[in-house]
């Protein structure tokens, strides 16, 4: 991963001019192109909408609305590790722009948008990538967290044993990935001969297989920036603290998101939908997809149909790909339009 610093302020006239008179229509074709690229699972999730009552979608956006809050608050607190104050609104628009860079570049660019945008509230850029994948690890161990609780408390209840009893080995195999990439990242942050060895690893298989030699200077140059700066992020004990309560918070209400759809709708009490979404988003998360898409589905279908009335779970996954998908998408490409087209245009007339 190459980061560059970059100052938005050291940007000619010339470019400013250009980008005020193009960039709104640049934005419009990254909107359309990514329409373009999920059109088909666009259309099935308007579709979806159409079944539900108003009540319970508002229901579904609000717990969305406050999940991306908990998310702000966490860039926020990350942020804080670097000094100054905490802004949970600047932390709010932050997560948002990166939902809309996650959707038009497959998943790929939510970490570079992320790392660009912390960068331009005054951290430095290495600094900024070391944050982002400490984030991230915390957010796997949300994840981890919630599923092994909810997955437990699945195997004691009398309905759900079952499944559990069939799933528990790709359970494990789940909790045991993402025990290992939290440990990985940490272990790089904080021991200087740990990431010293990654390092010459990297080096020699790049020599042996120049094949990946570009994707081992990425990973080289990565692991050197996450070990210069996150024993200093890491060793602010109370920003931590707070990142993974936001972490378990947020996915708590994610989880909640399916419970509502499906009240009424399933054999499962409220706390057992909650329980069994963990579960799935754990097990999900170890299935390599674009932005998740497709992991998540499968895996939902595949736990709530056991519980529900065949079709109810295809409506309740694309609801809640909805209210965390395609409005953070859309409200995040509604900041790009005001940060990169109406910003300039008014301090223009300034």
């Amino acid at each position: 991963m190459k980061i560059t610093k970059h100052n938005p302020g050291e940007l000619g006239r010339n470019q400013q001019q250009s980008f005020r008179k193009y960039g709104k229509y640049l934005v419009l074709l990254l909107l359309l192109v990514s329409m373009f690229l999920y059109r088909e699972r666009l259309g099935e999730i308007f579709a979806g909408v159409k079944d539900v009552t108003k009540a319970v979608v508002c229901k579904c956006i609000i717990l969305s609305a406050a999940a991306y809050a908990l998310e702000g608050m966490t860039i926020a607190f990350m942020m804080g590790t670097a000094g100054g104050r905490p802004r949970a609104g600047k932390g709010i628009s932050i997560g948002l722009l990166c939902e809309f860079y996650r959707m038009i570049t497959l998943g790929n660019g939510s970490g570079f948008a992320e790392i660009h945008y912390i960068h331009k509230n005054g951290i430095e850029a290495g600094k900024a990538a070391a944050m982002t994948m400490i984030q991230y690890a915390f957010k796997r161990i949300a994840v981890m967290i919630l599923g092994s609780i909810g997955f437990l408390i699945l195997y004691l209840g009398q309905g759900t044993r079952q499944l559990c009893r069939e799933y528990m080995p790709y359970m494990g195999t789940g909790i045991l990935i993402s025990l290992m990439i939290a440990a990985c990242f940490f272990c790089l942050a904080l021991s200087p001969k740990i990431a010293g060895c990654a390092v010459s690893v990297l080096k020699w298989l790049s020599r042996k297989f120049s094949i990946i030699e570009k994707k081992a200077s990425s990973w080289i140059e990565q692991i050197i920036l996450l070990n210069r700066s996150g024993k200093s992020i890491l060793g602010k004990k109370r920003e931590m603290m707070r990142v993974i309560m936001c972490q378990v918070g947020k996915q708590l209400l994610f989880c909640s998101i399916p419970a509502v759809m499906l009240q009424g709708k399933s054999q499962l009490a409220v706390n057992e939908c909650i329980w069994l979404m963990a579960a799935a988003c754990l097990l999900a998360g170890v299935i390599p997809a674009p932005s998740g898409a497709g992991s998540l589905e499968f895996v939902f279908i595949l736990f709530f149909s056991r519980f529900s009335e065949p079709g109810v779970p295809a409506a309740a996954i694309l609801i809640f790909r909805f209210v965390t998908w395609v409005l953070p998408f859309m409200a995040g490409g509604l900041l790009i339009i005001r940060e990169k087209y109406f910003t300039y245009r008014w301090n223009d007339n300034d």
